[in-house]
């Protein structure tokens, strides 16, 4: 009875190293195709934020106020879509609430990442931050 024991397999075979591989390697893929447009939403966060805290905010015209975002993006990504000046102001506006009368940054754009053939992730951005002041909506 010992002797039968000895010859028995224990552990994870073939299959089971190639299902466990296959998994793996499916998840990675996932994280590489994300890992680009939330590197990008992490950037355009923090652009909008050191634009609106910044001292001299009040005076900054709308297109100045864009270029300044978009030289903020410049320097922490490579992102292509924020770089045409002409395609930036369909992207970022400087709205006015008309209630409280104060002035907000406001970003939308659409992100899309091919997965496979006809699957992609798309993340949707859509981030308005009050200037001179913190936090947003």
């Amino acid at each position: 009875m010992m002797k039968n024991m000895k010859n028995k397999q224990y552990g994870i075979g073939f299959l089971g190293w190639s299902s466990i591989l296959g998994v793996l390697a499916f998840f990675v893929l996932i994280v590489l195709r994300l890992f680009p447009l939330y590197s990008e939403k992490i950037s355009v966060l923090s652009a909008m934020d050191a634009v609106a805290n910044r001292p001299d905010i009040k005076t900054m015209t709308s297109s100045q106020i864009r270029n300044s975002i978009r030289k903020n993006i410049e320097v922490s990504s490579n992102s292509e879509r924020f770089s045409n000046p002409k395609h930036l102001k369909n992207l970022v506006k400087v709205v006015k609430d008309k209630k409280t009368k104060k002035k907000y940054i406001r970003v939308i754009y659409e992100g899309r990442n091919k997965f496979v053939k006809d699957i992609e992730f798309v993340l949707v951005f859509d981030h308005k931050l009050e200037l001179g002041g913190s936090g947003g909506e």
